[in-house]
Formats: C-alpha cells, structure tokens, sequence
C-alpha cells in the first residue's frame, strides 16, 4: 500500500514536470530569470565596493581668506578621497536642491581669528541634502583628518605650549585582509546577489505553481482528479515534488552560472549547501500550497502573495545584507522564513559556515515549510466539507 502511494505521488509529480516542459520559453526563462537578476545586483553592488579609488564629490565652500583656511581648501582639494570642487554657497546650495550634489562644507567667515583669539571655538557648516546623512559623517571624518595632518601647528598653536612643530601622524598603519582568503568583496556581492535573488526568485516560483493549482481547480480537472481514489494529501504531495525538485534543478543551475562566471564558491561546509538547497526547494513548493490554499481566486492571490513575497524578501536581507537594515528589523527578521534562508546559503558560500549551523538553518527552514504544508491541507480539507462546488474547494 505504502509503495503504491509512492508511485502514485511519483506519477503525479511527474505529470507537472511534463507540463512544465512543454513551454520550452517559459522553462528556460524559469532559470534565466534568476541569473539575470542576481548578475544585475552583483554588479550593481560589487562596482563601488570594488574602486578603490572611491572619492566623495565635495563641495568647498571658503568664506574665510586667512592663510589657514586656504591651506585646510588646498588640501581638500587634493585629498584621494575627495572630488572636491571650490563654490559659492548660493550656487552649492542651489546644487544641492536640485540633487546635482549632494554635499557641501563651508569654512565660515573669521574660521582663524575666532582661533587666535580664543573666543570660541569655530563651526564648519556641512550642508547635505537629507538623503546624504551617511555621505555627510564621511565629509566630517575627512576634513578632520585633514585639518589635524595638514594644519595641526595652527589649529593647536594657540592652545598647547610648543605645538608649533607638531605634527600629527597616525601612529600604525592599516592592512584589510578579507577571510576567508581569496573571497574580495566583489565575490561577496556577487554571492549574496546570487543568494537573495535565487531565494526571491523561488518564492515566486512556488507562488506560479500555486496560480496554477487554483486554475486547474477553476477548470474542473482537481475534480476529475478527485473522482479517482486518491486522498487529497497524495493529491498535493504531487504538486510538492514537481514544484521542489524544479526549484531544486533551479538552484544548482543558477549556482553553477555564478561560480563558473562570477567566482562564487561554497567556502563553508559543502554537505551544508545541500542541505540549505533541498530546505529551500521544499519551502519553495510549501509557499506555492499556501497561496492555493487561502489565496481564493488567482487574482486575489497573486496580489496577496506578491506583496508578501517583497515584504519578506526586503525584510528577511535578501536585497540588501540585514546588517544595514534597522536593529529592530534584524530583531524581527527572526521569525521569518527568509532570514534563515539567506543565513544558512551565505554562510556555505563565503562566510565558512560548517554543517552543525547550516543543519540548524535548514531545520528551520523546514520548520516552516511543515507549517505552510500542514495549514495548507487543513485548509484544503476544510474547504473540501464545506462546499460540493468541486473535489478542492470553490474558488469563487
């Protein structure tokens, strides 16, 4: 009896994936798709991270004309970290209302004198348009290096006896050694872009596959299929296989593009990586089940289910890493599916991750696919009693 049920799920399974390979196109953009995504975002990440030579545009603002103010401008204006440009502040301002620029630095009017005489200590004006906060700290940080390198015997002159030889010189030196080794920056924007857009892109995947159990129930086939003696957990434990073994086939596809052309390699435990991709495929066809289940019509559903597949992507770190997203985020993020999607494939890939934590990713992964799964037969049973409208459920 158990080996029957066993073809049956089988025969099923297989019937969806003969479906799915009918239309060649749509086959072959289910797997071009996510590369193309995930090479947009890899580049799109790594270019910055990659340049060295990354200046902040600055503008310069010198009200002040004292030997000192125009030494700290020369050497704004020649600092590698700075494409600084000399303006007025009618002009920088107007820059950056319109957003040609986004930041300007004033040295005001008596910067020196107000030194000299001890009166107060002087104000250096940072006008930034408010979408640049970040760029503004950067421009803060620079000009204070170079004030107290290029300028320590004038700033510090007045105040400290002797200080007119001093120089200031950072005492060590910096060397950025990235680990593990040979894994630059850009392979990890490539390998988290490869991570977080194959994962969105799985999801979306399982959300196609669920559309589709609600049309064919709409077409009347679920009622055929019903009129045969297969209990309706045979019935979508089909539609699981076809679904995750095709996102399965998804991922090693997808991965096999990034690491032949992008460089990106499994750095961690490699057993891990098979484990996070099996997790993954099953919530893939767990997520597709739950749209079917409480979605009602397509329309409904997908509209539903393509808001919640952002809203998760976005907030579980699949577009942006989820160090840069808000503490209180990264708090939440921990009951979703996603963040522990995106955990345990970036921990195999470049982190070093061995298999006891990709093991325990993968486990909850699982754990939330059984609560997908076990609400979604619920729901189809249910819905099965309530109504004779077909073999699953009304979709109206």
């Amino acid at each position: 009896m158990f080996k029957q049920q066993l073809n049956l799920l089988w025969i099923l399974a297989s019937k969806d994936i003969q479906l799915f390979l009918v239309d060649k196109k749509a086959a072959a953009l289910c797997f071009l798709v996510p590369i193309i995504l995930a090479s947009g975002f890899g580049y799109a990440f790594s270019k910055p991270l990659q340049n060295e030579d990354l200046k902040l545009p600055l503008l310069i603002i010198r009200e002040d004309n004292s030997p000192l103010a125009i030494k700290l401008t020369d050497a704004l204006l020649k600092s590698p970290k700075l494409n600084a440009a000399l303006a007025s502040r009618e002009n920088a301002l107007a820059k950056i209302e319109t957003r040609t620029a986004k930041i300007a630095l004033v040295i005001p009017k008596d910067f020196a004198s107000q030194i000299a005489l001890k009166k107060k200590v002087p104000a250096i004006e940072i006008l930034h348009h408010p979408t640049a906060s970040l760029e503004s700290k950067w421009a803060e940080g620079v000009f204070t290096e170079i004030a107290f390198h290029e300028a320590a015997p004038e700033l510090l002159g007045f105040w400290l006896p002797g200080a007119a030889s001093l120089k200031l010189e950072r005492p060590f030196e910096v060397k950025k050694e990235p680990y593990p080794e040979g894994m630059d920056i850009s392979r990890q924007a490539y390998s988290h872009s490869f991570s977080g857009m194959t994962m969105q892109y799985l999801l979306f995947w399982g959300m196609d596959c669920g559309l589709l159990l609600l049309r064919e129930r709409r077409q009347g086939i679920w009622k055929r299929l019903k009129a045969a003696p297969i209990p309706l957990p045979t019935l979508l434990g089909g539609k699981i296989i076809a679904t995750a073994l095709i996102a399965l086939t998804q991922i090693f596809f997808t991965f096999s593009f990034g690491s032949l052309v992008f460089g990106v390699a499994i750095n961690g435990s490699v057993s891990g990586f098979f484990l996070m991709a099996i997790a993954t495929a099953v919530l893939s066809a767990a997520t597709g089940l739950l749209v079917a289940a409480i979605g009602g019509t397509e329309n409904r559903a997908r509209s539903m289910a393509i808001l919640l597949i952002l809203s998760l992507s976005i907030l579980g770190g699949l577009w942006l890493p989820s160090f840069m997203l808000p503490l209180w985020v990264q708090n939440f993020s921990l009951l979703l599916p996603t963040t522990w999607m995106i955990k345990g494939f970036e921990g195999v890939i470049w982190q070093g991750m061995g298999l006891l934590d990709a093991t325990y990713c993968a486990l909850v992964t699982l754990l939330f696919s059984a609560i997908f799964i076990g609400f979604s037969i619920l729901k189809f049973q249910s819905t099965n009693q309530n109504t004779s409208t077909d073999g699953v459920g009304s979709c109206n």
